[in-house]
């Protein structure tokens, strides 16, 4: 009889384990999609504490939305080859991902079209592997970050920027072509050229 307890409360145990550690990714990572946004009240979907995310589906937000406001410092968004489309020509103010007021941030691996803004960084963030086309600009960033190896093109706003940095980015590997104004255009830059079309 006690073995059988023991035996019942030991499969209860693993149970529960399995099932809390099936919620969210084996790494430690939180899991971003549709569905998930959805659950979780709508667009946009709220990042307020420092860890690592991931996209596991392409995310579409509505018109007068941004797709991600992050209010946390010391988050890596991989976007893990998935996209975050916004509604186009309607987009006006709202970010495909809104950082502005974060340190150490980083995006990556993925494309946000159709936004005022495809992303936008704070200092010391990192843009890396992204594709910010036909955005109102492409990718806006603060003091000191690095971005390497995006493109930004086909900016629609009148002054659109593909990319526009603050002092001290590192910029290196970038496309940015199409723009009505600068494809990059920084205050200063380390490593790479100002103001290109």
């Amino acid at each position: 009889m006690k073995r059988e307890k023991l035996a019942a409360v030991f499969f209860g145990v693993v149970t529960a384990l399995g099932l809390a550690a099936s919620a969210g990714a084996v790494d430690g990572t939180i899991e971003i999609n549709q569905a998930k946004v959805q659950a979780n009240g709508g667009f946009p979907y709220k990042i307020t504490s420092s860890g690592s995310y991931r996209l596991t589906g392409n995310l579409t937000a509505p018109a007068n939305s941004d797709g991600i406001n992050v209010t946390a410092a010391n988050v890596t968004i991989d976007l893990n080859g998935f996209s975050i489309t916004g509604p186009g020509g309607s987009s006006g103010f709202y970010d495909g991902i809104d950082a502005s007021g974060q340190s150490d941030v980083t995006v990556e691996n993925g494309t946000l079209t159709g936004f005022g803004t495809g992303v936008q960084l704070g200092s010391l963030g990192i843009a890396r592997n992204l594709h910010a086309d036909a955005n109102g600009m492409g990718i806006v960033a603060g003091n000191n970050t690095v971005i390497e190896g995006c493109t930004a093109n086909n900016s629609t706003a009148t002054g659109g920027d593909g990319i526009r940095c603050a002092a001290g980015c590192a910029i290196s590997g970038n496309t940015a072509t199409g723009n009505p104004n600068y494809g990059i255009a920084c205050s200063s830059l380390v490593g790479g050229v100002r103001d290109l079309r």
